[in-house]
């Protein structure tokens, strides 16, 4: 399974029509967990002992990107303080759990 595949399942979209869009969420919502420490691994679906060790940076993944794909505006100056959406609490969370996770070290653990 692919990141793309695993979002249009979680957004429960079919068809190919959104593809490049949402491959920009994707990207765009990798980015910003990078940005805020967050070191991302080489192999998102890594299985080790029967434990899907980056389900945590997937979830992460998808709810940066859901939050993208939902909050589609124009931001115009009139707008800017009731249209925009913060960034979901929970992600937050998963955030400052995640900043402590060493990928390399746990791929090696396989």
């Amino acid at each position: 399974m692919q990141l793309l595949d695993e979002l249009k399942e979680y957004l429960r979209i079919d068809g190919d029509d959104e593809n490049r869009s949402l491959s920009t969420f994707i990207q765009s919502a990798q980015f910003y967990l990078e940005n805020a420490g967050v070191k991302q691994p080489s192999d998102y679906y890594l299985i080790v002992e029967g434990k899907d060790v980056f389900a945590q940076h997937r979830l992460a993944i998808m709810t940066l990107a859901t939050h993208f794909y939902e909050n589609r505006i124009a931001i115009t100056p009139s707008t800017i303080k009731t249209a925009q959406q913060p960034i979901p609490y929970g992600l937050q969370s998963m955030i400052l759990q995640l900043k402590w996770v060493n990928p390399d070290e746990l791929s090696v653990q396989q």
